[in-house]
């Protein structure tokens, strides 16, 4: 699923670079969301597959960890100096909007903000407060405002990441469920994120960003590992490669189909994108029949991670020096492939330095772990 996964970062990338050609792929929105329903079924699958569930509990947060923090930290100390860089220049940036807030706010206030962003648990809190006399108040409607706390985050679409971490600390216990337990839970927290949205907070921060609504999503993605188990073995090679190429193809358009469901049919896209979610039921099985022995899909996939985190400093450093190198502005085809570009090699670099050795080492951790375990059966 590594070819989906970049799909997916890359959508998220346009998303926020301003597009290509009017061209936003998946769309953000989409893509997290369906983030979390590959996550929820890659989790089942090493848990399944990889890790015992009881014995490998301590062995299964540490590797996760490892990868999450490693990579998370490196993105956070380049885009540290980068912002450094754009503010000794003389462009602001965020070390200018740090140093402007920081003296109003609270001690409770700055040590929230410097332990959301040392620990990553907790940043998509800042889409729900802002500033209220130096104080972080909750407010229900979203994240602007002439001073939204979340331009406060360095790394601020690790917010996602945050709920990544909280579903990884149930997951071992969800996974002891039987499936009809699973699709429970799923038709609960759909349930209850209709209520949320037909309450009118069908709005951002509560759409992708609250974590009892889009747990259900993960656990989407734990029953789509549990379809494959039942039923992979049933479907011909040739309805696997027709059904994704076909959920492939979708994703590459994804963000005009429902603009354009919105405009003839007025039908909101956080709704229309339920369909979509409901197609990776059917998709992800065999999408990870047809990948799973791909070396090829596996190292594309490992792109995927380092794009999310590294893009958004990529695209704060252009906008800070756009107008003094008279670089194209937002909506510029120029500016799309010159951030992506950017980021891709940025994302190569974490890859052959951080990511491949930090996964050769997490495996032989965990071969460790299995090889004291089968000795202790012996005994």
């Amino acid at each position: 699923m590594g070819a989906l996964r970049v799909l997916l970062a890359l959508s998220v990338v346009l998303s926020h670079v301003g597009g290509f050609f009017g061209n936003y792929l998946a769309g953000g929105f989409a893509s997290v969301e369906m983030f979390y329903i590959i996550s929820g079924f890659y989790m089942a699958t090493i848990l399944t597959e990889k890790y015992d569930p009881r014995r490998d509990i301590g062995i299964f947060f540490s590797n996760r960890f490892l990868r999450i923090y490693s990579i998370y930290f490196l993105c956070l100390l380049i885009s540290l100096a980068a912002y450094a860089v754009i503010y000794l220049r003389g462009h602001g940036g965020w070390i200018a909007y740090v140093i402007q807030m920081a003296p109003t706010m609270t001690w409770a206030g700055k040590a929230w903000l410097i332990l959301t962003n040392l620990f990553i648990f907790g940043q998509e809190t800042t889409l729900f407060m802002k500033f209220d006399g130096g104080r972080l108040v909750f407010t229900p409607d979203g994240p602007g405002g002439p001073t939204p706390l979340w331009f406060m985050m360095p790394v601020p679409q690790a917010w996602s990441i945050s709920l990544e971490l909280m579903f990884y600390c149930l997951v071992p216990f969800l996974i002891r469920n039987t499936t009809r337990i699973l699709v429970f839970i799923m038709a609960v927290t759909f349930l209850l994120r209709a209520a949320i949205y037909s309450a009118g907070y069908d709005i951002d921060p509560w759409v992708g960003r609250f974590f009892p609504l889009e747990l259900g999503l993960f656990v989407m993605g734990m029953v789509a590992r549990r379809l494959y188990d039942a039923h992979i073995g049933a479907i011909s090679r040739n309805v696997q490669i027709s059904v994704v190429v076909l959920f492939l193809g979708i994703t590459c358009i994804l963000m005009s189909i429902f603009e354009t469901l919105e405009a003839r049919y007025a039908l909101p896209m956080i709704y229309a994108v339920w369909a979509y979610h409901f197609m990776a039921l059917f998709a992800l099985p065999c999408l990870f029949q047809l990948t799973r022995y791909s070396k090829l899909d596996s190292a594309i996939g490992n792109f995927s991670y380092p794009v999310y985190m590294i893009h958004w400093i990529v695209l704060m450093f252009y906008e800070a020096f756009a107008e003094r190198f008279q670089w194209p502005a937002t909506g510029s085809w120029i500016k799309s492939v010159a951030c992506v570009a950017v980021t891709f090699f940025l994302a190569w670099l974490i890859v052959i330095s951080v990511e491949v050795p930090l996964d050769r080492y997490r495996q032989r951790r965990l071969a460790r772990t299995a090889d004291i375990a089968r000795n202790m059966a012996r005994a």
